[in-house]
């Protein structure tokens, strides 16, 4: 019969049972949320309500900050990042930007025109300088893979002087067949405005007075949600269906400046493998 073990060759046991089990996870885990690990996975930990950044370990600035993600809608799916940027980002995109600005124009299939009636602003298309490309990849990967297909269009910061805005619109163009904008992440660089809020109109009020504090103005007499400016945070969002449908309710308009000076950066994802689906118009 063979002698038994003693407690304390028990306790030993269990430890290096739990051990053997524990430990590869772990290392597994922070593997997995290594800076290499999720330029390939680009995507780890998309469209997680709540989930901050600084929680899971991956960090790709040297400024580091955490951020914060709410699920706003569904359908369409909208997502706010509160901190998306930290303020030493922001203000670099602003320094970077200035002296360059000219007149925005409007897009519809190949034709560019300038119409301040319906957009009176300013913009330049930044250089992707290394501040730059680390803002960009944090955009790929909260937004998950989506083929290599699908790449971010020039950075562009807008400017939004007293009287600005940008009539509504959407982000993607009915006038193309192949190729378009399939997401959308707007940002916040300054605040030091009134009005210039963002609006979607055809997305259903929330009705949590939650909300209302810093994300969204519930006294709006706009219809839909409104989102306030907010220095560093970011508003994203998908333009299609997942069948590659334009999504309607994804209309929305940056309001006009009552004083002061907005400024924006536009994030957008071209997909050059995107066609249209067979029927539609």
């Amino acid at each position: 019969m063979p002698p038994k073990a003693t407690s304390g060759q028990l306790l030993f046991a269990l430890i290096l049972g739990l051990l053997v089990a524990f430990v590869p996870g772990l290392f597994y885990t922070l593997r997995n949320y290594s800076e290499a690990q999720v330029e390939r996975a680009n995507g780890l930990y998309q469209f997680i309500p709540g989930v901050r950044s600084k929680d899971l370990g991956v960090s790709t600035t040297t400024d580091w900050h955490g951020y914060e993600a709410q699920i706003v809608s569904r359908d369409p799916s909208i997502i706010y990042i509160k901190n998306f940027l930290s303020s030493s980002e922001a203000s670099h995109f602003i320094r970077i930007s200035e002296g360059k600005y000219q007149p925005s124009p409007l897009y519809r299939g190949d034709d560019v025109l300038i119409d301040q009636t319906r957009r009176l602003s300013e913009f330049v298309e930044v250089e992707r300088d290394d501040v730059v490309k680390q803002v960009e990849r944090r955009a790929r990967r909260f937004q998950g893979w989506r083929g290599k297909s699908t790449q971010l269009q020039r950075p562009r910061v807008q400017k939004y002087k007293e009287g600005g805005f940008l009539d509504y619109h959407y982000d993607w163009d009915p006038l193309v067949d192949d190729g378009n904008r399939v997401t959308t992440f707007m940002i916040y660089l300054s605040d030091n405005c009134t009005g210039g809020e963002t609006n979607f109109s055809r997305v259903k009020k929330l009705e949590d007075p939650r909300w209302c504090s810093s994300i969204l103005d519930c006294n709006s007499t706009y219809p839909g949600i409104t989102f306030r400016p907010v220095a560093g945070s970011a508003v994203f969002w998908e333009n299609m269906y997942p069948n590659g449908s334009f999504h309607d309710k994804v209309i929305h308009a940056a309001l006009p400046v009552r004083s002061g000076e907005k400024i924006g950066l536009n994030l957008w994802f071209w997909d050059s493998g995107w066609k249209k689906p067979a029927g539609e118009a």
